[in-house]
């Protein structure tokens, strides 16, 4: 009875949330276009991509940031409406936006976002520059990635729009950037810890915690800006943040999630991918090695999570279905990813056909959907009640 209870508590309180026109949806499915119709020139992407454009710059925020349109747990409470930096991968999607299109909309957005980093960038010392996870509620880091995103639409940004005062910061938040990664006792590469080290609010287990799909996140990121604003510095991140997760890389292509055992999210495993392709260019001797890896993490994509028109959003570590939901954020990641894989000649046929259907079925939906990861006061309330009954584990990772 008490199974039952919990049971029909879950679909209750704890059912995913719908969410209209994530920000996250909106730039890969952006991104995604723009690779395709640089992989095929045809019109039919130019226009798709337009369409999704207009609906991200209806989404910026008044202070020129962007918001993921729900309410999460980052270390604190985000609440809805609080631009981000790890978001400003909408400014780099404005940008490549604008050097296909010349559209002055897609310009005039990105002027408002990189004046968004100028406003809430943060002087770390001398020659170190650093951008809050969410500066309206926190005036610190707390998480690194989001750096790594500013560095990335800066670096786009800056190789069409030339800024002075914006140089100095893209080259400052590089330099923070390599200044705090981190190695383990075999010495494959470097890491970044996903939380700053200098929090003193977490768990021992929560402070150790390093996301290999954040992290190849972060390298596509560096690819990007590497590839029209070089530094010394990034190209080192680069390499040395794609060896690491490379040791990491099963025979079959699985990466894990975190350094504990984990189910495989897709909407991250894919850019495990995009990751490798984009650091092989940067790092020349490396790049066989890294193709062959993106290949396997395609091959296993397609073989375990694709059913035909989406993709299955989490799958366990034995290959099997965990979550046969459609979450139009997860599919829009891995659309991205197999764009890239397109525009890089990988399976062309087979993986186009992919993208065309998702791209469908995305559109279908109006870029919309439920959100497994968005959080409103009831379902807070109900993980507080069960907690507080023991029925979990309370934890501070967060998905």
């Amino acid at each position: 009875m008490k199974k039952i209870i919990l049971s029909l508590a879950s679909k209750l309180f704890y059912k995913p949330l719908f969410v209209r026109y994530c920000s996250q949806t909106i730039y890969q499915v952006l991104i995604g276009c723009i690779r395709l119709y640089e992989a095929t020139n045809k019109d039919i992407w130019l226009k798709r991509a337009h369409r999704v454009c207009i609906i991200l710059v209806s989404t910026q925020q008044e202070d020129g940031g962007f918001d993921i349109g729900y309410e999460f747990n980052f270390g604190l409470l985000h609440k809805k409406g609080e631009s981000t930096s790890p978001e400003l991968v909408g400014l780099s999607a404005l940008v490549r936006y604008y050097k296909i299109s010349g559209n002055q909309i897609a310009a005039e957005a990105a002027h408002k976002a990189a004046n968004w980093i100028k406003n809430n960038a943060v002087k770390v010392d001398q020659n170190k520059w650093m951008i809050p996870y969410a500066p309206r509620t926190i005036n610190q880091v707390m998480v690194y990635n989001g750096t790594s995103f500013a560095v990335g639409a800066l670096g786009e940004y800056l190789s069409v729009f030339p800024d002075v005062e914006l140089d100095v910061i893209y080259h400052g938040m590089v330099v923070y950037l390599e200044s705090v990664m981190s190695s383990d006792q075999h010495g494959l590469g470097k890491f970044w810890f996903y939380s700053d080290q200098m929090r003193d609010d977490l768990s021992e287990e929560a402070l150790n915690k390093i996301d290999y799909y954040h992290q190849m996140q972060q390298v596509e990121a560096h690819c990007e800006s590497q590839f029209v604003k070089p530094t010394d510095e990034q190209r080192r991140i680069i390499a040395s943040a794609s060896i690491h997760v490379s040791s990491k890389q099963e025979d079959d292509g699985k990466i894990p999630y975190l350094n504990k055992r984990t189910d495989i999210h897709l909407w991250g495993y894919c850019s495990c991918a995009s990751g490798f392709l984009l650091a092989g260019k940067v790092v020349e001797d490396m790049n066989e090695e890294f193709r062959n890896r993106a290949r396997l993490i395609y091959a296993w994509i397609e073989k375990y999570s694709w059913n035909g028109k989406y993709f299955f959003p989490i799958v366990s570590h034995r290959n099997q279905i965990v979550d046969n939901s459609f979450y139009v954020r997860s599919d829009a990641w891995v659309f991205n990813s197999f764009a890239l894989a397109v525009k890089e000649n990988i399976e062309y046929d087979k993986y186009y056909s992919i993208c065309e259907l998702s791209y469908q079925a995305m559109s279908a939906a109006d870029f919309s959907g439920p959100e497994n990861h968005a959080s409103n006061r009831s379902k807070r309330l109900y993980i507080y009640v069960l907690n507080s009954l023991g029925k979990i584990k309370r934890t501070l990772w967060r998905k």
